[in-house]
């Protein structure tokens, strides 16, 4: 006869498996330390941790195109991207994408941010013709802030081969060289005010690059995604007045195949909670409801399409 130590420890370990068997593992890509996509994606993370019970999510940093290309293959359930980036990405456009992405689908669309290129006030850079001969840091090699820098420079009659050297530093290390002198131009796609530049600006200030109207409109016949957008005038000490930049939306894809009534959920979990993000970074102050499903430069995945059917 079994003993009834036996028999619990059978049952325990039926109930073990049992709960192993409903738990769903989530990778999430979310972006460099120094940016404001990591924080974002710890804070998403959590959500979905804390609502949709059994969910283990797997944070990962990573940058627009790898986290595109990632989310295609299946290797990433979500991913942060760019809304002009997956405009690219589905049609095949640019030498990051020379296939059509057609696994991604968009979850929701969060926050805008512009295109922001800082300079040391005292500088005698005042173009971006003026970047030839300089030490010009546009991120990691393959992000969006990479491909936008060597696209507006070109767009400019400035080549990469052109400049003294191309760093490839996080936001706060640029942010430092900048500071010290050993930068020229510190780019990134990133929200209004910018930590990194902010910190950097705490010395002797620093100006902001204007993108002109003529390289706005390039942009735009080659991606409707691209924005015109106001940096404001006294958002970091040194810049007096306003300045214009490119933008475009920052916004959470998913792989095709994830399961619908599970994604449903996610977006439920993350648009339900936007009062929690809006914590997490002044840029995420409209989202809601109302902003959620706009702007995010792809199909909406099934399951997120049927939340905001409903609601």
């Amino acid at each position: 006869m079994m003993t009834t130590t036996v028999k619990g420890l059978l049952l325990a370990g039926i109930a073990c498996l049992a709960t192993g068997a409903q738990a769903q593992n989530i990778t999430l890509a979310s972006g460099p330390s120094g940016g404001t996509w990591y924080p974002l994606g710890a804070a998403i993370a959590k959500i979905i941790e804390d609502e949709i019970p059994g969910t283990r999510v797997s944070l990962v940093n990573g940058v627009t195109v790898s986290n595109i290309l990632g989310t295609n293959a299946g290797q990433y359930d979500l991913a942060m991207s760019l809304s002009t980036s997956n405009v690219d990405a589905i049609k095949a456009v640019g030498e990051n994408f020379p296939q059509p992405q057609e696994n991604i689908r968009g979850i929701v669309g969060f926050y805008s941010a512009p295109y922001q290129m800082a300079v040391p006030a005292d500088s005698e850079i005042q173009t971006v013709a003026d970047f030839a001969g300089k030490v010009i840091n546009p991120g990691v090699v393959g992000g969006a802030t990479d491909v936008l820098t060597q696209t507006i420079m070109e767009m400019n009659g400035v080549r990469y081969e052109d400049a003294a050297r191309i760093e490839r530093l996080s936001y706060s290390d640029a942010s430092m060289q900048l500071k010290d002198g050993h930068l020229d131009v510190f780019t990134g796609i990133i929200s209004v005010p910018s930590g990194a530049i902010a910190e950097a600006a705490l010395g002797n200030g620093v100006r902001m690059i204007p993108v002109t109207d003529e390289t706005i409109a390039k942009l735009q016949e080659q991606n409707e995604g691209y924005i015109s957008a106001i940096i404001p005038g006294g958002t970091y000490n040194g810049q007096d007045t306003d300045v214009q930049a490119v933008g475009t939306n920052n916004v959470l894809i998913a792989n095709a195949d994830l399961d619908p009534e599970l994604v449903e959920k996610i977006t439920r979990a993350i648009v339900e909670n936007a009062g929690t993000l809006h914590n997490v970074n002044a840029a995420l102050s409209k989202f809601g409801p109302d902003t959620a499903s706009q702007g995010i430069g792809a199909p909406l995945h099934p399951g997120a399409e049927a939340y905001f059917k409903a609601n």
